[in-house]
């Protein structure tokens, strides 16, 4: 079976810094030029804009180097050309978004611990270049970024942008793997690995998201409940054109080999699981976009989407 994550509790230091700048968030901070929700929807998460650090070109260490990971902690595979680099979760726990360059793309790697999810885009369109920050604010309980140059809000899950001049537009999503450290140094032992000198005082050691790992319910309630399956299921989420669909990763690592084929638009998915924990997106449709995340925000933000299920 998949490993069950366990996360420690909230320290009461992180929960007073909530609460006291949770009065300091505001939309006004935020061009919301043809929003494309309604702005009642937008819950702010406690920490005020930037009151999160996202990181800009993080400093880059070989595997050995990243001694303080334990075996089991999990981290964000990216691969572009020969350039591997992985972003342990531990670290993005605190920053939420790591802007970087692999290889020759310019990337965001994004992890909301609130929904478990991991995605990687490209930071360019139409031309531009975007650097992303947090927000502070949540939409059915996931980040919303806010990308520096025109300052406009986009959600993760639902993988697009919600004001701005590309409301309503996606970036292009790249694939990724999520594994434990003792996988990555069997599969890719010359990754660099993100270095945990960030530049800030965090305690990389520990999570300020234990506790909530432990319960059933999320943090912030989501506007719809889909019981199709279990709300803390971890799925695959992808959308290509007008499919939008499912993967449990339970049905992942239960296909032959742990390897689930499918086709979209005459185009090859691949996806692989396997019993440490590795949950790798192989091949993907050409414009799909796909996340990593739990059930009850992907259908909260989809609630059209299909569940694949087994032939």
């Amino acid at each position: 079976m998949i490993r069950v994550i366990r996360i420690k509790a909230l320290s009461l230091g992180v929960m007073a810094a909530i609460t006291a700048s949770a009065s300091a968030q505001s939309l006004i901070y935020f061009n919301t030029d043809n929003l494309t929700v309604s702005s009642s929807a937008l819950r702010a998460g406690g920490p005020p804009k930037d009151g999160i650090p996202a990181l800009v070109r993080p400093e880059m260490v070989e595997l050995d180097f990243a001694g303080y990971l334990a075996p089991e902690s999990r981290v964000v595979v990216v691969r572009v050309g020969e350039d591997v680099r992985a972003y342990p979760i531990p670290i993005l726990n605190w920053h939420e978004i790591v802007n970087d360059v692999v290889g020759d793309t310019p990337v965001a790697v994004i992890y909301c611990p609130l929904c478990d999810s991991v995605s990687v885009v490209d930071r360019r369109v139409e031309g531009e270049l975007l650097e992303f920050g947090v927000s502070g604010y949540l939409y059915e309980s996931n980040v919303l970024l806010f990308d520096r140059t025109h300052n406009a809000l986009w959600s993760q899950v639902g993988m697009q942008a919600i004001s701005g001049p590309y409301a309503g537009r996606s970036l292009k999503h790249l694939p990724w793997e999520i594994m434990p450290v003792e996988a990555l140094r069997e599969t890719y032992p010359s990754a660099l690995v993100m270095s945990r000198e960030t530049g800030h005082q965090r305690d990389y050691a520990g999570n300020p998201y234990e506790a909530y790992f432990q319960s059933n319910v999320p943090m912030f309630p989501v506007s719809k409940t889909d019981r199709r399956l279990p709300g803390r299921a971890l799925v695959v989420g992808v959308r290509a054109g007008r499919v939008t669909r499912a993967y449990p990763v339970e049905t992942i690592l239960a296909a032959k080999d742990g390897r689930l084929y499918d086709g979209i638009h005459n185009e090859r998915l691949l996806l692989e699981a396997d019993e440490s924990g590795r949950v790798s997106v192989v091949e993907l449709p050409s414009g799909a976009q796909v996340v990593h995340t739990f059930w009850f925000t992907w259908a909260a933000l989809h609630p059209d989407t299909e569940i694949y299920r087994p032939r």
